[in-house]
């Protein structure tokens, strides 16, 4: 396991399936460790972006830190659009809150 201290090179996809839903995963790992039921639900990842993410970096609609200890924990950070969910929402409890809303979808 690497250290969120020293950061990590990430890249973030663009869900074709939702406007405004975004996933962040490890560079090294990509796409690989989404679960099954995820990609169902997402559609067409579209690469949007590389960068490397350190705690204190400022993000439009996530933390950072939030960010980084997602993909420590289960390989990636779901961003849910904000007309779902709003900006207050978005912290380390909206994966829990994202997870649920695609399991109600199936």
């Amino acid at each position: 396991m690497s250290s969120n201290n020293e950061g990590r090179l990430c890249e973030i996809y663009r869900c074709s399936r939702k406007e405004g839903m975004y996933i962040y995963v490890d560079k090294k790992d990509g796409l690989e460790k989404l679960p099954d039921s995820l990609n169902k639900k997402t559609g067409k990842m579209v690469f949007a972006m590389g960068l490397m993410l350190t705690p204190d970096k400022k993000l439009a609609r996530a933390k950072a830190k939030d960010v980084l200890d997602a993909i420590e924990a289960q390989g990636f950070y779901l961003q849910m659009p904000p007309n779902l969910y709003g900006e207050a929402k978005e912290s380390s409890h909206a994966i829990t809150e994202a997870n649920n809303f695609l399991e109600s979808q199936k």
